[in-house]
């Protein structure tokens, strides 16, 4: 028997009311819990194919709307595995089952359901390559053009480098060659002054006029000089302007050989004039004609042995006339007549500096037949000699 104080029960506490509280909760959640997996077991008997359940006109609206939501809009093709990845439930196309089956683009559809047998999306783009370079191709393109601009920038800095550097060699020696040019006649006109005014030194007439004639020579040589570097510098500029009228070519060449008769006659050089032009006349600038004539018969007696052989020719046809120079002097070889015509080009003779000149004869010659509009070539070998050939051509004589 047991004796209960009902008067000394204390009655239930707040603590003691939100722990049953909670209890119920607890018991209500795992009811429904339980009424979940019933109902999903109950489902899983009724629809034992699973594979029946999956809308694939559905899945395919979502799988294109997903992709034009991602940027990507190219032809592709699905396919539905099976558990085990190695299986198609969804029907697809016999020749695409091994791409399907290889495709790195899967994905579970039943990814929260631990109830049914699990079923993978898989994804193939047939054309995804070429989607890509279609895609890329600007970025491609501009990445190509980049780098053949930054070839192109270093090769012509390159090129750049060497020219600079070649156009500073010939630079220094076109100074040293007109240093040298300049001081010899200097050095001649000096010394004849100084024998002229020097009253110690007894003076015949004969002797006088020999200095003078020195002087007079060697003055003429220093203006021919200044005359070659002036008309090279406006030949640069584009500002020489010819004055044609109607010349005898046989006529300008006899008076070039007049006029260089000293020089001749210092060379101890045979001249033989040939002239077959059976029309001679040209319309064309007098005194850039007769510096052209000077300056291949100057180059005929600089470059040849001794007791030179000069022939000078004229030949013409229907077009103009030729005019050719012929020495027997040490000749060009092949490498070196490309480069005879360049300004400041100069043969190279090895140690041998008996050869003067600023390099710019030539290519003033070259320079104002052009500007005739008549053209200009070399033949020439090793210990043989030159063969400079002009060509004018027949132009309306202006009255």
């Amino acid at each position: 028997k047991i004796n209960v104080d009902l008067k000394k029960k204390e009655p239930f506490s707040v603590n003691q009311k939100e722990g049953g509280n909670k209890s119920l909760n607890w018991f209500l959640n795992q009811e429904d819990m339980m009424n979940d997996i019933f109902d999903e077991l109950v489902s899983i008997n009724i629809y034992n194919d699973y594979s029946n359940k999956i809308d694939t006109v559905a899945l395919d609206s979502m799988v294109k709307s997903e992709l034009k939501q991602q940027g990507i809009d190219t032809k592709y093709e699905y396919g539905i595995l099976n558990q085990n990845q190695n299986a198609f439930v969804f029907p697809v196309k016999a020749q695409l089952i091994s791409n399907l089956l290889k495709s790195p683009y899967r994905i579970s559809l039943t990814a929260q359901n631990i109830f049914i047998n699990p079923r993978y999306l898989s994804l193939y783009f047939p054309s995804q390559q070429n989607y890509i370079l279609r895609n890329l191709w600007y970025m491609l393109l501009g990445s190509a053009f980049l780098i053949l601009l930054i070839i192109w920038m270093f090769s012509y800095t390159i090129a750049t480098i060497f020219k600079q550097k070649k156009l500073s060699e010939i630079k220094n020696d076109f100074i040293n060659n007109m240093t040298h040019e300049f001081k010899t006649p200097i050095s001649t006109i000096s010394l004849a002054c100084e024998v002229l005014g020097d009253t110690t030194v007894e003076k015949s007439p004969q002797k006088l006029s020999n200095y003078v004639k020195v002087i007079k020579d060697e003055n003429k040589r220093l203006g021919l000089l200044v005359e070659n570097v002036l008309q090279t510098a406006v030949l640069d500029k584009g500002e020489l302007k010819l004055k044609l009228k109607s010349l005898d070519v046989h006529e300008i060449i006899e008076d070039v050989l007049n006029n260089s008769y000293v020089q001749i006659e210092n060379k101890k050089a045979e001249i033989e004039i040939e002239f077959d032009a059976l029309e001679s006349l040209i319309s064309a600038d007098k005194v850039h004609l007769s510096n052209i004539i000077y300056n291949l018969l100057d180059n005929a007696l600089k470059y040849s042995t001794e007791n030179p052989k000069i022939t000078i020719f004229t030949k013409s046809d229907n077009k103009g006339v030729y005019i050719s120079v012929k020495d027997n002097g040490m000749g060009i070889n092949k490498e070196n007549q490309k480069r005879i015509f360049d300004k400041l080009y100069r043969v190279p003779t090895g140690n041998i500096h008996n050869v003067k000149g600023f390099g710019l004869g030539l290519s003033y010659v070259k320079a104002i037949i052009e500007k005739h509009g008549g053209s200009i070539f070399v033949e020439s070998a090793l210990g043989v000699g030159s063969t400079f050939t002009c060509f004018f051509p027949y132009k309306q004589i202006e009255n």
